[in-house]
């Protein structure tokens, strides 16, 4: 298996690359990747596609190793980044930033960001305020209230959308979740974003670990449980809110990723995190190169294709009882 990561993630980077709207020679492409070649068509192709290209891996790694945790810690293999109100909330936000556009003339793209993850940490801090028992924050509760909070907002985001009247296009493509336009600031926004989740995962994966044997057994082990539970919460919220702020609403990814993963190599909470990364990228990198390929010159939201394999995923995974 370790042997066939290097030459999927090649493949997947190329894929990204040779196809879209506009197909490309495979044997032209190589050529200016490798400077045999002069082509100004080609290169400035290149210089959108190769952004998005990195730029989904990100996003799709992100959003998986969040969704590792959480399932992990909450010990419910249905869980996922999104399911706390994290999206809704930015998805609130997102919409706020359009209103206020309408009304006060301000261009609405540079508010997006500043927003959208207010109302995250907004939705992410209400749900933990209402799954709050006692000092505690029963698991069952968290989700519950999550999914409490997803509802309100999502509520309200409707309710603005129908009074804004404008511009409904461009909200629903960023509701779905784009990577169109993306430059090489937001790969490096992502990277920054991602990498310190990734170490967190790492130096605390015994205590994750740990986790996953119930919540008594951890404490007998030496893990302080709920300082865990609300630090991994929050930290994992933080990593998804500046996520969506830029990539929007990119559903089922961090629900199913786990489950490959875990298929893969096995329950054990480190060896999960690093194939999350992985196959969670490579996922979300082949499902946006689908989505400009398969309907050009129309552009799908990479969220629509996400939803259409993980919706009969999630079913398959109610099925089985998991």
């Amino acid at each position: 298996m370790r042997k066939l990561v290097f030459p999927i993630l090649i493949l997947s980077f190329l894929l990204g690359i040779f196809f879209g709207s506009v197909p490309l020679d495979p044997l032209e492409v190589l050529g200016v990747l490798f400077g045999l070649k002069e082509n100004p068509g080609v290169e400035r192709i290149l210089s959108l596609r190769i952004p998005r290209v990195l730029a989904s891996f990100l996003v799709g790694a992100g959003l998986s190793i969040v969704g590792n945790s959480f399932q992990n810690l909450l010990k419910n293999p249905l869980v996922d980044p999104y399911l706390l109100g994290i999206s809704s909330g930015a998805s609130f936000g997102t919409v706020v930033s359009f209103y206020l556009a309408e009304i006060f003339g301000i261009s609405w793209i540079y508010r997006i960001p500043l927003l959208s993850f207010g109302f995250s940490m907004i939705a992410s801090l209400l749900t933990l305020l209402i799954a709050r028992k006692e000092g505690r924050f029963p698991v069952t509760t968290i989700v519950l209230s999550g999914v409490v909070v997803s509802t309100l907002f999502s509520s309200l985001t409707y309710m603005t959308i129908v009074l804004l009247k404008r511009n409904v296009t461009t909200i629903s493509m960023w509701l779905f979740g784009s990577f169109s336009g993306s430059t090489w600031e937001d790969v490096l926004f992502y990277l920054v974003v991602v990498i310190p989740f990734l170490l967190y995962s790492l130096i605390f994966s015994k205590h994750l670990n740990a986790m996953a044997l119930g919540e008594e057994e951890a404490f007998v082990l030496g893990v302080s449980v709920e300082r865990l539970k609300v630090v991994t919460f929050l930290f994992g919220n933080l990593i998804t809110a500046f996520l969506v702020s830029r990539s929007g609403v990119i559903g089922f990814v961090g629900l199913i990723v786990p489950h490959i993963s875990r298929y893969l190599v096995g329950p054990n909470f480190l060896k999960s995190v690093l194939s999350s990364l992985i196959v969670g990228g490579v996922l979300l990198t082949l499902c946006d190169t689908a989505a400009r390929t398969f309907f050009s010159p129309t552009e799908l939201p990479v969220g629509v294709v996400t939803a259409l394999i993980g919706a009969p995923f999630l079913a398959f995974l109610m099925k089985r009882g998991v």
